[in-house]
C-alpha cells in the first residue's frame, strides 16, 4: 500500500509541475461533459468587470478617512452593506468590540537646537500640498504608532538600523548600551512592532521610527507630488502590537463580542515605551547631529541610508532628544461585512474572497485597491448568477474590520466560527492592497499553487500591447513562477495558520512610488502613480474570478496536496542550511527521504487518475470521497495544542516569523528548535512531523481506494 500511495503522491506532483497548464489542460479536474459549461461561466464572469466600475467603487470606498472604530469607519461599513445588498447577495454584518488605541498628542524635539538655544521641534504631520485636494481632511491624524506607550522622555540617541533582532545583537556586541536611551530605527526589515519590542527589551526608553530615503524616498525616484515616492514629510503609521497571537489583544482564542470576558490590560505585552514615527526630513535633523560612534566600514554597506553624510551609531552626549507620546486605549466597535452567494449544489462547501476595509487614512492603496476587487468579483458572480450561472459551491465575499491594528476583524471571525469554517471552507483568497501596479505576484499554500498558475495563463497581462498572458510575464526567465510563502501581515493568517485552510494572497505591484500608511494614500496619489486606467485592477479581478470559479465548480477540488511534498523538500534543505549557519548539527534525513520517495515515484498512478476522470469512470460517491479526503488532508498539518510557545498558531507547515512578523517560518516547530539549537526539542519535533506525514498518508489512502473502486 505504501508504494502505491507514494506513486499517487508523486504522480500528482508531476502533473502539477511538468506542464504549465494551457487552457485545454487546465480543466483536467472536471469531467469532460462539464468543461464546456465551465468555460462558458468563466467567459460570462469576465465580461462583467470594467475599469469604470472599479474606479467608481474605489472612489466611493476611499471618499473619506475611515480609521477602525471611528464614525468614518462606520459610514464605510454602511457603504459596503448597501453596495453588496444592491447586488442581491445575502449580507451579514459581524460586529466585534476590540481594544484599540488612538492618538492624543506627540512631540519630537532636539534639545537646544532651536533658535536662541531653544528646542528644535520636528514635524509629526505630513505637509499639505497644493497639488493634493485630499490631504487636509479634518479626520486625518498626525503620524502615530498604535499601542505606543504614553510617556515623556529625554535622552541620547542610538541608531539601530532597521531594528531587527540581528541589528540589536550587533549593537550589543559592539558594547553600545541602549539603557536609558532613545533608539532611532528606519522602517523595513521587519514588522514595526518588533522594533519596539526589541528596543524595549534592550533597555531603550523610547523609539523613533522613520522612512529612510534609500528605502522609499528620493533615492528611488521623484517624490510626491512630482513623482510617487515618499517625500521628506511622509510618515508611515501602523500598529506595533507584537503579541504571540493575532486579533484583539484582550480576547485570545475567543471572539471579541460586546460582553466578552477579557484579559486585564496589565497582563498583555503591549509596548510600555513611547514610540513615534516621523518623516525623513525630521530624521535628518537628528542624524546630522549624531557625533558619536561612527559606522565601521563593514557596517556601512548595510546600515548607511540614503543621505549623503556618514551615519553614526550613537549621537554622543551633546545630542539629546525629547520624545513625548500620549495615546488612549478603549474598547471600540467595528464590523466585518460578508456577502454570500449560496452554492447551487454544495452550499456547505465555501470559498472565501477577502480584504480588509479599515485604513489609517483614506486607504486608497492599502487596503482599498484590494477591497474594490472583492466588490467587483462579487458583482461578476452576482451578474452571472442572474443569468443562470450559479457556482456549485458557496462563495463568500468578506470585508474585514480593524486589520491595521493587528488582523483583528478576521481573527475574531475565525475564532467565533472556528468549527464551521474548518469543516466547510475549501480555500481563502486574500486581496490586501492588491492592485499597486501591473506586475502579478502571489504567495500561497502549496495546494493552491497549480490552480493559480492555471488561471494566469488565461488572463492578458495589463499594460501590454498584445495578448501576452500574465503567466509569461510572471515566469520571466525562470523555470517556475516565483511564489512566496504565506507568513504574517494580513487576514489570511487566521484562516491558514490558525485553522489550516488553504490560502493565498494575490496582488500586482510595480508602481513607481509608495504612499503606504501615510496621509497621502488617497485617490489623488493612487491615480497619479498607479494610474487612472485601472487596467491592473481589471487584470487582477479577472484572475480572482477564474480562481474562485475553479475552486467553486471543479469536479475534483483543484487542491494539490502533494505540492506540500515538493515544497517540503526545499524547506527541509533550507532548514539544514540555516542549521549550518548556526553551527548546529542537524540530520533531517528521516523526514526528507519519505518526501523525496513520494515525489520521485510518479507517472503510473497519475495517469491512472486522469484516465479515470477522462473516461467518466468516477461516480458521485467516488468524487465525494476524493473531495472529502482532499479537504481533510490540509488538516493533517494541524495540532490542537499549537506550536511550542505560540499555541494560537496551529499549523505545523507554516507560521509567521516570531522575530519579524511579516515573513514566514516554514515547518515552524522544526525551525524553532534549530534557531534555539535545541537537539532534544529537534528530536521531539521530528517525531511530531513524522506523525503528521503518517496522517497525511493515511488520508491519501481514502483517495486511492476511491480511485480503485471507480476502476472496478
Amino acid at each position: 500500500m505504501r508504494l502505491c500511495l507514494c506513486l499517487f503522491i508523486a504522480s500528482v506532483v508531476l502533473i502539477t509541475n511538468t506542464s504549465h497548464a494551457q487552457e485545454d489542460n487546465s480543466l483536467r479536474w472536471w469531467l469532460p461533459e462539464d468543461r464546456a459549461a465551465q468555460k462558458e461561466l468563466e467567459a460570462a464572469l469576465n465580461a462583467v468587470p470594467t475599469p469604470a466600475s472599479l474606479r467608481a467603487y474605489h472612489e466611493l470606498f476611499a471618499s473619506e478617512p475611515h480609521l477602525a472604530g471611528t464614525p468614518g469607519d462606520l459610514r464605510n461599513i454602511e457603504r459596503l452593506i448597501d453596495s453588496f445588498e444592491e447586488l442581491g447577495l445575502e449580507v451579514q454584518v459581524h460586529e466585534f468590540w476590540a481594544y484599540l488605541a488612538y492618538p492624543v498628542e506627540a512631540t519630537v524635539e532636539i534639545i537646544g537646537a532651536g533658535v536662541d538655544g531653544g528646542n528644535l521641534a520636528l514635524p509629526v504631520h505630513e505637509k499639505l500640498l497644493d497639488e493634493d485636494p485630499f490631504d487636509d481632511h479634518e479626520d486625518l491624524l498626525m503620524g502615530w504608532n498604535a499601542y505606543s506607550g504614553s510617556g515623556d522622555v529625554t535622552a541620547e540617541v542610538v541608531y539601530v538600523n532597521y531594528g531587527t533582532i540581528q541589528d540589536f545583537k550587533i549593537i550589543s556586541e559592539l558594547g553600545i548600551d541602549l539603557t536609558g536611551r532613545i533608539a532611532l530605527a528606519r522602517y523595513g526589515g521587519n514588522f514595526r512592532g518588533y522594533k519596539a519590542k526589541f528596543a524595549e527589551k534592550a533597555g531603550a526608553i523610547g523609539l523613533i521610527i522613520y522612512t529612510d530615503p534609500k528605502d522609499a524616498g528620493f533615492s528611488k525616484g521623484e517624490v510626491y507630488p512630482e513623482g510617487g515616492w515618499a517625500n521628506e514629510s511622509y510618515i508611515q503609521r501602523g500598529s506595533i502590537k507584537a503579541l504571540d497571537y493575532q486579533g484583539d489583544p484582550l480576547t485570545p482564542f475567543e471572539p471579541a463580542t460586546k460582553n466578552a470576558r477579557r484579559l486585564s490590560t496589565d497582563d498583555i505585552a503591549l509596548p510600555h515605551i513611547p514610540v513615534q514615527p516621523i518623516g525623513y526630513g525630521a530624521a535628518k535633523q537628528i542624524l546630522l547631529r549624531m557625533r558619536g560612534t561612527p559606522l565601521s566600514e563593514d557596517l556601512a554597506a548595510s546600515w548607511q541610508g540614503g543621505f549623503d553624510f556618514d551615519y553614526h551609531l550613537t549621537g554622543g552626549s551633546g545630542l539629546r532628544v525629547r520624545l513625548m507620546v500620549k495615546q488612549t486605549r478603549r474598547i471600540a466597535r467595528s464590523a466585518n461585512v460578508l456577502a454570500t452567494l449560496p452554492g447551487a449544489i454544495f452550499p456547505d462547501e465555501k470559498i472565501y474572497i477577502g480584504c480588509h476595509h479599515d485604513a489609517w487614512g483614506y486607504g486608497a492603496g492599502d487596503p482599498l485597491s484590494g477591497t474594490m476587487l472583492v466588490y467587483e468579483a462579487a458583482k461578476s458572480f452576482a451578474a452571472a448568477a442572474k443569468r443562470g450561472f450559479r457556482p456549485a459551491r458557496t462563495i463568500v465575499f468578506a470585508n474585514w474590520g480593524a486589520e491595521e491594528y493587528g488582523i483583528i476583524g478576521s481573527t475574531e471571525y475565525v475564532e467565533q466560527f472556528r468549527k464551521e469554517l474548518m469543516s466547510e471552507v475549501v480555500a481563502y483568497i486574500n486581496l490586501d492592497a492588491a492592485t499597486m501596479g501591473p506586475n502579478f505576484h502571489s504567495s500561497a499554500s502549496p495546494s493552491l499553487k497549480q490552480v493559480i498558475e492555471d488561471v494566469t495563463h488565461l488572463v492578458p497581462q495589463a499594460k501590454s500591447d498584445d495578448e501576452t498572458p500574465i503567466f509569461a510575464k510572471w515566469l520571466g526567465d525562470n523555470d517556475e513562477p516565483n511564489f512566496g510563502n504565506l507568513g504574517g501581515g494580513s487576514d489570511h493568517v487566521g484562516f491558514y495558520c490558525h485553522l489550516g485552510i488553504p490560502s493565498c494572497s494575490l496582488g500586482a505591484g510595480g508602481a513607481p512610488g509608495t504612499a503606504y500608511h501615510s496621509n497621502y494614500d488617497n485617490i489623488a496619489w493612487y491615480q497619479k502613480v498607479v494610474g487612472e486606467d485601472y487596467e491592473p485592477a481589471l487584470m487582477l479581478t479577472r484572475v480572482v474570478n477564474l480562481l474562485a470559479a475553479r475552486l467553486a465548480n471543479a469536479t475534483i477540488l483543484p487542491l494539490n496536496p502533494v505540492r506540500y511534498a515538493v515544497d517540503g523538500v526545499a524547506h527541509l534543505e533550507a532548514l539544514e542550511k540555516r542549521a549550518q549557519e548556526l553551527d548546529f548539527v542537524v540530520d533531517l534525513t528521516s523526514l526528507r527521504l519519505p518526501m523525496e520517495d513520494c515525489r520521485q515515484r510518479a507517472n503510473e498512478v497519475n495517469e491512472y487518475l486522469l484516465d479515470a476522470i477522462q473516461r467518466n469512470a468516477l461516480e458521485a460517491s467516488h468524487i465525494a470521497r476524493i473531495n472529502a479526503a482532499l479537504h481533510a488532508m490540509e488538516k493533517t498539518w494541524m495540532i490542537q495544542q499549537g506550536l511550542p510557545d505560540r499555541p494560537w498558531y496551529r499549523n505545523l507547515y507554516a507560521a509567521t516569523d516570531p522575530n519579524s512578523g511579516y515573513a514566514a517560518w516554514m515547518l515552524p516547530a522544526l525551525r524553532r528548535a534549530i534557531e534555539n539549537r535545541d537537539a532534544d526539542d529537534l528530536r521531539t519535533q521530528i517525531t511530531t512531523y513524522l506523525e503528521a506525514l503518517k496522517n497525511l498518508q493515511s488520508t491519501l489512502v481514502d483517495i486511492e481506494k476511491a480511485i480503485l473502486r471507480a476502476s472496478e
